[in-house]
């Protein structure tokens, strides 16, 4: 069942909790999302339905302070006992931030005899055809502690030469003396048999006790030697990472009297446990983009939307997912800063444009926006923090589209003369331009940057984008919905209740899922159907374990798939298998395949074998949704009027607060509407409206 929230809008709302033996039963819900600008809370009560929220400033340094603070904070303002907190999810952004920051630990790695240099071999293609100057990304491990073993396996998995134990344990004395904080150990054809991996950690737990072990044939255990390298390696390096951080935060929420255990956001959209993120940190990349495409969805289907676009613009970057049917598309491989990471992952392009981007302009006179980011200190040079750069959020400042009398997050005020100052001294002064002329520039290159994203999801995959419902939230998004939905020919936006903390939402409303995959090379037919069902059997098998390591019980749910390709080609689609292997099943997959293959590429070769080459499990157990949604408005709703600039020019828009409009209230543009955790922007020949489900529906009014 979907979930339908009842949202009370909070500025400052003070929950009486009755002390009755009826009361001290209610269980509360939290949702974390931490961001690079602010880290968002929710809460909600499962009998009544309530959600409240807090954004606070995240604390780089140590992002589970930030989180402790809004949790217990959020708890005391509305006298929730902390005991009474049944579920306490968590999207977090450490393990990607470690990443794109090279803040990862120091890992080594050992491998087969011969494969020392995979990492960076790569698949020897340039990344930027005709860019001489290219710079490949910097291995995850340094060639100095690459080190190798012998000892190899065939490609079926026969062993063609035992692991020298010789070889291995001067390997690792070498890792000890390099004082290594964690070990990956990748050996050629380990999918096919973990024998000789198993064997390898065995010795470095011996050997290096307190250092953790990442094994290939666990963390990715399909064919593709240097993407199953890469994974590898990168999870390695974020394991002592992420134990510390998981670590610091599960110890804080137990100090606090919070008593359900932590689960973690990971990039399919699932939650897992603080064990199963700490093991495989790598799953977690894209956690919190993942969590708020979940939340989009589910509360767009609440109110009848099954095809959207989710726009998730955040303080440091934007994500974009194009959703069918309302099914959330998964993906098994993806680049993170230049490298390839497999598993199972929500379909999300990202783009370094946000609230906090920086401006600038480049050498040649271009105005530029992003990558780089302003984050949540020093901030925009509008919050006050020290920020001196101009940023997106500065130029949204100048043209009056934030206004000081309507605070960020409840209590961040803007200085619109000092964001105004920024503008004209960093952009202006270079270009002859005025400070809102910057600030338009600014947000005109911003556009292009969104736009190529939605286009990437939609466009170039041959999909067209004026099919869709836009569906922006995190607290810039539907700032700049309006008028990205109006570049790109679509005619209806869709902005959450709270868009601000959809992130944190999704967390709440996840299941508890895991995905596993291995390779298994056979006919799609019924001659290759007994590999099939043996590999698709060992998977239930880890299914099973993982069942237990999270504590789901037997309420699980299997959903199997195949990937396929044509005989002789190199890579594969996935197809939804259907219940268990049968040959019936595996016929019925083949003939999906070749629709799925005409659809992607424009033909199909119904003539030519079809072979499978790996299978793939997901275990799920669902969460239980089943508050309601009822919203009472606040406050008086008629607005107030300022003069904002849009349309490229200066125009009276009048200003309401949401929490005061009631379902069935509309408006033409220019509007801006304001609430606790973001603001939207009506366009002229726009028309506004609350519906049922107290989504605020923009549409094209021409």
């Amino acid at each position: 069942m979907l979930a339908r929230i009842r949202f009370r809008w909070l500025i400052s709302l003070t929950v009486n909790v009755k002390n009755t033996a009826e009361e001290k039963r209610m269980a509360w819900r939290i949702g974390v999302d931490t961001g690079g600008t602010f880290t968002d809370v929710a809460l909600v009560d499962e009998r009544r339905g309530l959600v409240a929220l807090r954004k606070v400033p995240s604390s780089k340094e140590d992002p589970s302070r930030a989180i402790l603070t809004g949790v217990l904070g959020l708890l005391a303002d509305h006298g929730v006992p902390r005991e009474q907190v049944s579920r306490f999810n968590h999207g977090t952004t450490v393990a990607v931030n470690a990443v794109l920051e090279g803040t990862a630990a120091r890992a080594g790695l050992l491998t087969t005899s011969g494969f020392r240099d995979v990492l960076e071999l790569a698949r020897q293609r340039r990344p930027h055809l005709y860019d001489m100057s290219v710079r490949k990304p910097r291995p995850v491990v340094p060639r100095e502690l690459r080190l190798e073993v012998g000892g190899r396996l065939d490609a079926d998995g026969t062993e063609v030469s035992p692991v020298d134990g010789a070889e291995l344990d001067e390997a690792i004395a070498a890792l000890r003396d390099a004082d290594v904080d964690a070990v990956a150990v990748c050996l050629l054809h380990s999918y096919a048999d973990p024998t000789h991996e198993e064997q390898v950690r065995r010795r470095l737990r011996k050997a290096l006790p307190d250092v953790p072990v990442s094994v290939s044939s666990e963390v990715h255990p399909e064919y593709r030697e240097y993407e199953r390298f890469s994974t590898t390696a990168v999870n390695a390096s974020l394991v002592p990472v992420m134990r510390r951080y998981l670590g610091r935060l599960s110890d804080g929420v137990a100090r606090a009297g919070i008593t359900p255990p932590v689960r973690v956001v990971q990039s399919n959209g699932g939650l897992a446990s603080t064990a199963t993120a700490g093991d495989l940190p790598v799953s977690t990349l894209f956690s919190g983009p993942s969590a708020g495409v979940l939340g989009a969805v589910r509360l767009a289907a609440e109110a009848g939307v099954w095809d959207i676009i989710t726009f998730d613009m955040g303080g440091t970057s934007t994500d974009v997912c194009l959703v069918r049917d309302g099914r959330i598309p998964v993906v098994h491989e993806r680049e993170m800063d230049g490298r390839p990471i497999m598993g199972a992952m929500v379909d999300v392009v990202s783009v370094g444009s946000g609230g906090g981007s920086i401006a600038w302009v480049d050498d040649g006179g271009l105005l530029k926006v992003g990558p780089r980011s302003a984050g949540a200190v020093p901030g925009p040079v509008a919050y006050g923090r020290g920020g001196t750069r101009p940023t997106v959020s500065d130029a949204d400042c100048v043209l009056g589209l934030l206004h000081p009398d309507a605070p960020l997050a409840g209590t961040l005020r803007v200085d619109t003369p000092a964001a105004a100052r920024a503008l004209e001294s960093e952009i202006g002064n270079r270009l002859g331009l005025d400070a809102v002329a910057a600030a338009d520039g600014v947000l005109r290159v911003l556009r292009a940057d969104l736009v190529g994203a939605v286009r990437a999801v939609s466009v170039a995959r041959g999909t067209d984008p004026r099919d869709f419902t836009l569906v922006p939230y995190g607290g810039a998004g539907p700032l700049h919905a309006s008028a990205l939905a109006r570049e790109l020919g679509i005619r209806r936006v869709l902005v959450p209740p709270a868009p601000g903390i959809l992130c944190a939402y999704g967390a709440l409303s996840a299941d508890v899922r895991g995905d596993f995959g291995a390779t298994c090379v056979a006919d799609a037919t019924e001659d290759g159907l007994t590999e099939v069902v043996a590999a698709f059997r060992r998977l239930e098998e880890r299914a099973a374990q993982w069942s237990r390591t999270e504590s789901v019980g037997d309420a699980v749910v299997l959903e199997r798939r195949v990937e396929l390709h044509y005989a002789n080609q190199s890579h594969a689609l996935p197809v939804p298998l259907g219940g268990e292997p049968s040959a019936r099943a595996l016929q019925r997959a083949v003939a999906d395949f070749h629709q799925i293959y005409e659809q992607r590429y424009g033909y199909a070769l119904p003539g030519e074998p079809v072979r499978v080459v790996a299978v793939r499990l997901t275990a799920t157990a669902p969460a239980e949704r089943s508050w309601s949604s009822e919203r009472v408005p606040e406050g008086d709703p008629a607005p107030a009027v300022r003069r904002v600039f849009v349309d490229g020019a200066w125009r009276q828009a009048e200003v309401y607060r949401r929490e005061a409009l009631p379902a069935g209230w509309s408006c033409q543009g220019p509007a801006v509407v304001g609430q606790l955790d973001a603001t939207t922007v009506v366009l002229p020949g726009q028309r506004a409206r609350i519906d049922e489900f107290s989504n605020l529906i923009i549409e094209e009014a021409r």
